[in-house]
């Protein structure tokens, strides 16, 4: 059986993205007719992430930008008029399909012909919502229920649209979304009342679950309240009676209090093969955001993985998963942890034995460049008491095998190619832009790139400078008229940084150690020309005159200027730099690197005999257990004073607390 899906597009471009990419992973092709991507929206920056998913699969999909704002409910109806498919199905831009989840619904309309709806249970999804516990993922739920409830399904009280099948035969005889809905909400549970007063049934099937967002396009906004009130209201004039009935025939069967009956009682209990641990999940650590999409992408393809953490901070992307609190790992079995910067890798050595599992570590810089080198010695060791090792760039297996004797796996850095590559390019200011980003940390070379900033005064022509600190308490150089410095404080997320970058001509990265270098590459992606010192990891992909400039004089802001003067005064030459950096950029795309890791993690290249280990190694290893131990102790404390504070106390307190935290663990 063939299926075309319509996903309603409005904003909201990572999670489009995603949405798509679930959709091609967990798929079989030939069940796929096509997929109708139906932007509502005239925003630039999710018109070019369409143009870019539509390049990259092919006839399969269909790409309609709507002449004006629409609404959901016209742009559905555009879409199931376009649709030839037998079956169609309405697919959120914010909910991820799991394995099979179209298959799996397609089963069940095969199995009984009266079906003319059917969706599968969700994260978030009104009264068919199952939550993700912590140490689960989305589809960790969905092998679950299919394991235990394959083949079954309920009657649906209110049928959910996020992920909604409609048989043709269903279409053609109740025809369209009745468009009084307006923009939405309420208009799918309308349908399906009408298709059951001409036979129909709706159903929800509990062998199948996804993920759903909800709110990722249109947020929680006063107007969007009154919507719900006014479209509410007008089901209930039509249908209010009817409703009754099914919900008391509902409240007999439903659904989610069957499961709970039926599931055993240790089904809910984590059974994790790849912990990661974080000590920290916060925004403005770039570590973080690797960690985080690895864990999303192997998420999307069925993988057992999650995170392990000790203080989890605002944090603005995507999470397809529930982490881990570090006080309640005792509660969960894994077979492999993850260690993700050499600090964590003595507590990860500790549980690891505690669980008959591995230690693999996940080396994303020259840890031993750390903290001014003070840590040499238990970064070394770190390394040692591993089973594993995996490095993000063959520089950094070069140096782990040439300084240290260790054998690593190298998997590249990755980039959200279909957010960041300009589709079409877009008209720049005429007046050049740079963009420059401090990060709060010496090694960067924040003190350096302030001098660039300060010597840009010797320049005639204006110049616009996008500078986002890490730091809010800045004090900017002093600069003429000529200089305009567009200032950005604090951690931004990074479709913010994204835009920045495909509006500039320039980056400059100052930094004096760098793993891999990844938002120079991203920089590249978005067609915009970095300027990199000869920071190690770099030189994994970058080509000094091929796809940017490397400045050798890492120490000296004059370099830099040079560097910066030679690409405003050759705009050829810039524009040679740019195109060869978008094909560079190009082979980094993650959705091809995904496989990689998926493969390590399945089977890690494990050493083949113990490392030797010294009698004062042996006493820093026993110090640190005594360290984890009441490392332990202070979560456990800080949780539970988490949990004991009121709410409106809590927003005020977090930031005190989690600095005393670092304090009491520095």
């Amino acid at each position: 059986m063939k299926c075309d899906i319509i996903i309603p597009v409005y904003k909201a471009p990572e999670w489009v993205k995603l949405c798509v990419y679930a959709l091609f992973t967990n798929t079989d092709p030939k069940t796929i007719n096509k997929v109708y991507l139906l932007n509502d929206c005239d925003d630039p920056f999710t018109i070019n992430c369409l143009e870019n998913l539509k390049a990259k699969y092919g006839n399969k999909i269909i790409l309609k930008h709507n002449p004006e704002n629409l609404g959901f409910v016209k742009t559905v109806n555009t879409g199931l008029k376009l649709s030839t498919a037998d079956n169609v199905l309405l697919l959120n831009s914010d909910c991820l399909i799991a394995h099979h989840t179209i298959e799996k619904l397609l089963a069940h309309l095969e199995k009984d012909s009266k079906i003319g709806l059917i969706c599968p249970l969700a994260s978030n999804a009104a009264n068919l919502t199952i939550p993700i516990p912590e140490g689960w993922n989305y589809t960790g739920i969905d092998q679950l229920l299919e394991k235990h409830f394959s083949g079954k399904s309920f009657n649906a009280c209110t049928i959910v649209g996020n992920c909604l099948m409609l048989t043709k035969k269903c279409i053609e005889e109740v025809g369209l979304l009745d468009e009084a809905y307006g923009t939405g909400y309420g208009e799918e549970t309308d349908y399906q009342f009408k298709a059951m007063a001409k036979g129909f049934t709706a159903k929800v099937a509990i062998d199948t679950y996804v993920f759903h967002k909800a709110e990722a396009s249109f947020g929680t906004s006063k107007k969007k309240q009154e919507r719900l009130a006014k479209n509410r209201k007008l089901f209930f004039s039509r249908w209010g009676d009817a409703y009754k009935k099914e919900l008391a025939k509902y409240q007999k069967h439903d659904p989610i209090e069957y499961i709970k009956r039926h599931l055993p009682a240790d089904a809910w209990k984590p059974k994790i093969k790849t912990l990661f641990y974080i000590d920290g999940i916060v925004q403005n650590a770039g570590g973080v955001h690797a960690v985080i999409d690895i864990v999303n992408y192997l998420t999307i393809h069925g993988e057992s993985i999650n995170i392990l953490y000790n203080l989890k901070y605002p944090y603005q992307e995507n999470m397809l998963f529930t982490p881990v609190q570090a006080s309640k790992v005792k509660q969960i079995k894994f077979k492999q942890i993850v260690s993700t910067v050499w600090k964590t890798a003595f507590e990860a050595r500790i549980l690891a034995d505690r669980n008959h599992a591995k230690l693999l570590s996940f080396i994303q810089g020259y840890e031993s460049y750390f903290e001014n080198g003070i840590r040499y010695g238990a970064v070394e060791l770190s390394y040692k008491i591993s089973d594993s090792l995996l490095t993000i760039s063959d520089y950094l297996k070069t140096e782990l095998k040439n300084i240290f004797n260790e054998d690593s796996t190298a998997i590249p850095n990755g980039i959200n190619y279909d957010l960041i590559h300009l589709a079409n390019p877009v008209t720049k200011s005429s007046i050049p832009t740079i963009t420059i980003i401090l990060r709060g940390n010496p090694m960067k070379g924040d003190w350096l790139l302030m001098d660039v900033i300060k010597h840009l005064n010797t320049l005639k022509s204006s110049l616009n400078i996008n500078l986002i600190s890490i730091d809010k308490k800045i004090s900017l150089p002093t600069v003429n008229e000529n200089v305009n410095i567009n200032l950005l404080l604090g951690p931004q997320n990074r479709n913010t940084i994204y835009q920045i970058l495909q509006n500039s001509d320039i980056y400059i990265d100052a930094s004096l150690s760098e793993g891999f270098g990844l938002t120079a590459l991203e920089a590249m992606a978005a067609g915009c020309v970095p300027i990199v010192s000869n920071s190690m990891g770099i030189n994994e992909y970058f080509k000094d005159g091929k796809n940017g400039l490397i400045v050798n004089d890492v120490n000296n802001a004059n370099s830099y200027i040079k560097a910066i003067k030679s690409l405003l005064g050759d705009s050829k030459l810039l524009s040679t730099l740019s195109k060869n950096g978008l094909s560079t950029a190009h082979q980094y795309d993650f959705d091809n690197l995904v496989k990689s890791y998926i493969a390590y993690f399945n089977n890690p290249k494990l050493k083949s005999a113990p490392s030797t280990i010294t009698a004062a190694e042996k006493s820093l290893i026993e110090s640190m257990k005594k360290s984890h131990d009441k490392h332990a102790k202070r979560i456990g404390a800080f949780t539970v004073a988490q949990k004991l504070t009121p709410a409106p106390v809590k927003k005020i307190t977090t930031k005190v607390v989690n600095k005393l935290y670092h304090y009491l663990n520095d």
